[in-house]
């Protein structure tokens, strides 16, 4: 165990206690600066966790996606390879149980999951660009949703699949998904409409200097793009809408159909990257060089929601380059918190903090992350204390 020292809406007190901002022209919502900054003090202990399979034989490395169950004590696991789920338990790191999916006929599940999602009573969403459906505990295909847009009247057939960063809400009549056609940057929010088949697509103009901060290699009809996109997690009854060039997210909130846009003012870090970089690159060599250049500003991950302290966290990194020897330098870490309405509360740059915990949840007050320790499906864990 390694022990070592260690935001969206700011939050300002007055002597009443009223929380102010305003709206610019845009209509989202400026934010204003904490006063005191929760995280000042932060200590952190990291610990690393394995996970009890049994005579199981587990491919730890083939997880993929991942979802908490209903009251939170367990998790539900992706395996890619042998198109099944694992379901955890959290409290006494035991693999409860391995989920099947049959790879052909009426209950076909993707042979690699794109997207998974955990729904009530242990529903599943399973989605790739062939299989977009919902599935029950025992590997039934429930829920077929036929995510192609000449399937939805509202939505241009150009966008062709919506299976991209897709999630359903929790009573399963309206599916989201970022969509985006071949080659191209996202074009903004599919809200579709499962039961009457109908969509809309919101604009996230926010977020549109993303495109600024990616990178291309084309070769012979195929392409590979490194650096920022738009990502989207669905926490509670909300998305959180959010890119890695900037801290601005949208919130929608799933069951009033209303989009808000919330902009941050750092201290410690700068609120998006800036500059200008190529976006198509001659060689493999030259796209990486590239990826490399705009990682070394900051780079803002997902928010992980904490139901003990009733509050978020995110994450955010720097990277340094290389030595002369060819190994990463250490990562400038930062790490924010925010209220349930997200006002931010505090932030603090981690030091000597190697590059995990940016996809990961709470359990009993501590961040987990998942990785493997010793072939077997484990976890590393971060206690906060502040």
């Amino acid at each position: 165990m390694n022990r070592f020292n260690l935001i969206t809406l700011l939050f300002l007190l007055f002597s009443c206690s009223e929380k102010v901002s305003e709206k610019n022209e845009q209509g989202a919502i400026q934010t204003q600066t904490y006063t005191e900054n929760q995280l000042e003090n932060l200590q952190i202990t990291i610990d690393t966790l394995k996970v009890d399979v049994g005579e199981e034989l587990v491919i730890s490395s083939a997880y993929y996606g991942f979802g908490l169950s209903e009251d939170g004590k367990s998790i539900f696991f992706s395996e890619s390879q042998s198109s099944e789920i694992h379901e955890i338990d959290l409290a006494e790191l035991k693999l409860l149980r391995r989920i099947p999916f049959e790879k052909d006929g009426p209950n076909r599940a993707p042979d690699f999951v794109e997207s998974f999602d955990v729904l009530p009573n242990n529903e599943f969403l399973l989605a790739n660009y062939a299989v977009q459906a919902i599935f029950n505990e025992e590997a039934e295909k429930i829920f077929d949703l036929k995510l192609q847009a000449e399937e939805y009247d509202g939505i241009d057939e150009s966008l062709g699949g919506l299976y991209s960063s897709l999630a359903v809400s929790p009573d399963k009549k309206k599916a989201f998904s970022l969509p985006a056609p071949f080659g191209e940057f996202t074009e903004g929010l599919a809200v579709l409409n499962l039961e009457n088949r109908t969509g809309k697509l919101i604009k996230l103009p926010a977020l549109d200097l993303t495109q600024n901060f990616r990178v291309t290699f084309s070769q012979n009809g195929g392409m590979t793009t490194s650096g920022d996109m738009i990502r989207m997690e669905k926490i509670k009854d909300q998305l959180v809408i959010y890119s890695g060039s900037t801290s601005d997210i949208y919130l929608y909130d799933m069951q009033s159909d209303s989009l808000k846009h919330i902009q941050f003012n750092h201290r410690l870090a700068e609120n998006n990257k800036t500059g200008t970089f190529k976006t198509q690159a001659g060689s493999q060599e030259e796209r990486i060089e590239i990826s490399a250049q705009i990682q070394k500003q900051i780079s803002f991950y997902g928010f992980i929601w904490d139901e003990s302290r009733q509050q978020y966290f995110r994450f955010g990194v720097k990277k340094n380059g290389l030595r002369e020897t060819g190994e990463p330098l250490p990562d400038d870490v930062y790490l924010f918190s925010y209220d349930p309405d997200f006002n931010l509360l505090g932030e603090k740059k981690i030091e000597e903090l190697s590059n995990v915990f940016f996809n990961g949840f709470f359990f009993d007050g501590k961040i987990y992350n998942y990785r493997p320790v010793d072939e077997d499906p484990g976890f590393v864990v971060m206690t906060l204390e502040f």
